[in-house]
């Protein structure tokens, strides 16, 4: 889980805010929370955009892999807590990965347990993949792409041990989560910087849309 804290008004603010909005019931917190939420909004794009100058997975990835929830605070000031929280990524879903989908390797044979029964079967092509847009992908030994019953593609690789039902056992290999690559100190404290620009940005606008719908 990543915290991203935005603190984007101090009292100050607030209180201009309060003057300005005086007489208008809500208004203060419906300039502040409509705001922040487009903040917010904004944040969670310029997340996907600064995973994405270092690490090498598509914005859609990020999104289909992230939990975003806020909490908002009106007490000295106006600060919004913005948790990011997610599972790993599995390494397939990164660019980079390769074969696009299941294929053997029609050329060899390779035995594996199956059941509490040898079998001999065409293993994986070679499987490569990365996460760092810096890093070339890597091959992986003894690893391949496989398509689970469910639907799911990811890339597998033995673990020398067993299962329950006799046969070799697998897992999968997983990238970094997005609270771990927004993590770097550098990634948010840009997040942060940006946050505050635009709620400043947004702010004044949602306070002159206020006092023009009321005095109308």
């Amino acid at each position: 889980m990543s915290i991203i804290q935005v603190e984007a008004t101090g009292q100050e603010t607030l209180e201009r805010m309060q003057k300005l909005l005086a007489g208008i019931p809500g208004g203060v917190e419906k300039a502040g929370k409509s705001a922040m939420s487009r903040t917010v909004s904004h944040l969670r794009t310029n997340s996907a955009k600064a995973i994405r100058e270092r690490y090498d997975i598509p914005a859609a990835n990020i999104r289909a892999s992230e939990s975003v929830s806020v909490r908002y605070s009106f007490q000295n000031g106006i600060q919004a807590a913005v948790t990011f929280a997610g599972r790993k990524i599995p390494l397939y879903r990164y660019g980079g990965a390769s074969p696009a989908q299941p294929s053997a390797d029609t050329g060899r044979l390779v035995r594996v347990m199956i059941g509490g029964q040898w079998r001999t079967v065409h293993p994986g092509v070679p499987v490569r993949g990365h996460q760092l847009k810096s890093t070339s992908p890597a091959t992986f030994q003894n690893a391949f792409v496989a398509r689970m019953k469910s639907g799911h593609v990811g890339i597998f690789k033995a673990t020398g041990g067993m299962t329950s039902g006799k046969s070799d056992e697998i897992r999968e290999l997983m990238g970094s989560s997005v609270p771990q690559m927004l993590g770097s100190p550098d990634v948010t404290e840009s997040l942060v910087e940006k946050a505050v620009e635009k709620f400043e940005e947004r702010l004044e606008h949602e306070i002159n849309a206020i006092l023009n719908g009321w005095r109308t």
